[in-house]
């Protein structure tokens, strides 16, 4: 599980920043081959087996709990679920993504 530093005192898995210029593409209508993207997002951090932090605009299709599509940064798209989400001013959101592969 993702776990965000403000909400816990365990120990944070390690965090990598994003190469710069990448960014994430996620899908969550249609979660099968061929990769069909509904969102892309800024990512945060990249944990190397666990998952990410993004920030996008909020939606409604972006649901806590939600199964996706994830595609982050030069890697192949992967199943994912979005394990929080905490609201960043009035329309963006910063949410975890664990992934499931």
């Amino acid at each position: 599980m993702i776990i965000d530093d403000l909400d816990s005192e365990r120990p944070r898995p390690v965090r990598f920043p994003p190469d710069l210029m990448d960014y994430a593409q996620i899908a969550v209508r249609q979660l099968e081959e061929p990769f069909t993207p509904d969102f892309v997002a800024l990512i945060h951090d990249e944990s190397p087996m666990n998952g990410c932090a993004l920030v996008t605009f909020d939606h409604e299709l972006l649901l806590e709990n939600g199964a996706c599509l994830v595609k982050v940064g030069r890697m192949d798209p992967v199943a994912a679920l979005i394990v929080w989400k905490k609201p960043i001013g009035e329309r963006l959101v910063k949410m975890g993504l664990q992934y499931l592969e």
